[in-house]
């Protein structure tokens, strides 16, 4: 168990120095995302978060870093001294008869209404498709200001419902309902 955390560890300092980058950049969307000289691990979750959608689960799991990078800081147009980084691993698990569509776009807020801004994700726009049988795996980061970092504890995450049909929005396509979550930041 201790290499597999370790392991993972590795990959998210990767795709952080990617979005690091990506966000020096001026870009918010693309498909890798990190690097272990520009971030620090502040916070890590214990447990991933599971959403069961008649026959699909999606598993999150989530890291928060403050960017520790100058240089990278300059460049920036999206980034402040101080700021810090949600990084949401995501996996889709589709045991359903057909093949399911999953858009990777979390409504996140401080406990007072603040919405948390995207910077980053592994499929920009697009939605997810996931065949039965299948998983696949997605990475979405978000931008928390300082200042909400060291006003709240937690956050609000809203994971949206798995679709059977593309570009849907209808409660009839839907494989379950979205799901809340306070999840600790600190």
């Amino acid at each position: 168990m201790r290499g597999g955390i370790q392991l993972k560890s590795v990959w998210f300092n990767v795709m952080m120095m990617s979005v690091i980058f990506l966000a020096a950049c001026g870009n918010t969307n693309d498909e890798s995302l990190t690097d272990a000289g520009e971030t620090n691990i502040v916070y890590e979750n214990d447990e991933v978060i599971s959403h069961n959608l008649e026959g699909v689960t999606v598993s999150l799991d989530y890291q928060i870093q403050k960017v520790t990078n100058s240089e990278m800081l300059a460049q920036s147009t999206n980034l402040q001294s101080g700021d810090y980084l949600l990084e949401v691993s995501g996996e889709i698990h589709n045991e359903f008869e057909q093949m399911v569509y999953y858009t990777p776009h979390f409504n996140i807020e401080t406990p007072d209404n603040v919405k948390i801004e995207q910077l980053s994700s592994t499929v920009g726009d697009e939605q997810i498709l996931v065949n039965p049988q299948m998983k696949t795996n997605f990475t979405v980061v978000y931008l928390i200001p300082e200042e909400q970092y060291n006003k709240n504890e937690s956050l609000n995450l809203q994971a949206p419902a798995v679709f059977k049909e593309p570009d849907s929005e209808s409660s009839g396509d839907a494989l379950g309902d979205s799901s809340n979550w306070e999840i600790p930041i600190k």
